[in-house]
């Protein structure tokens, strides 16, 4: 599998308020994910894992990096556009396919950051970059379930349409603009 890199430079939507930035094993980036971890409305839209301790969430952002070596996925934090370690929610893309050239992309907002368009902006902007020649990708796609209707309002704002129902879930696929047009 080929590494998956990060976008450089840095991904960021000023209009929206937010910039994406790689996770770090920093005590604010740990007791995020573990806020994440056990909120009620993520763990159901999402899965958590069983050991949603620290110590566990410390482990899995250290791995961050070799996650992307082996080019697994691309996880990366929802951030303010002003900068700082604020973790505003987490956007990424795993399910990697290369030879398809296709990505499976994810997202999830903090409870207080909820309902300010964090989720729309932040998708659009990954989805943006990973259909991009940077991102050398030619459709990411996500799979809702289909009482989500907040997921699918996001969906629908970074650019995805729905293509159907597949194993309980309703599947939105973006693809590449042709060469010489605009992305929707």
């Amino acid at each position: 599998m080929r590494p998956v890199l990060l976008p450089h430079p840095p991904l960021v939507d000023r209009g929206a308020g937010v910039a994406l930035r790689p996770w770090t094993a920093s005590a604010g980036d740990v007791a995020a994910l573990v806020a994440a971890w056990s909120d009620p409305v993520l763990a159901a839209a999402n899965g958590v894992p069983d050991d949603a301790s620290a110590a566990a969430a410390a482990r899995w952002l250290r791995s961050d990096a070799a996650r992307r070596a082996a080019g697994a996925c691309l996880d990366l934090v929802v951030g303010p556009a002003t900068g700082g370690d604020e973790v505003l929610g987490e956007v990424g893309l795993r399910n990697i396919d290369r030879d398809r050239r296709r990505a499976e992309i994810s997202w999830w907002v903090a409870a207080d950051a909820r309902g300010r368009g964090v989720a729309a902006a932040s998708a659009r902007l990954l989805a943006d970059w990973a259909l991009s020649e940077q991102g050398d990708l030619d459709q990411v796609w996500a799979r809702i379930d289909p009482t989500n209707t907040f997921s699918a309002r996001v969906a629908a704002a970074a650019g995805l349409v729905e293509l159907g129902s597949a194993a309980g879930t309703v599947v939105w696929a973006r693809t590449r603009a042709p060469a010489g047009t605009r992305p929707a």
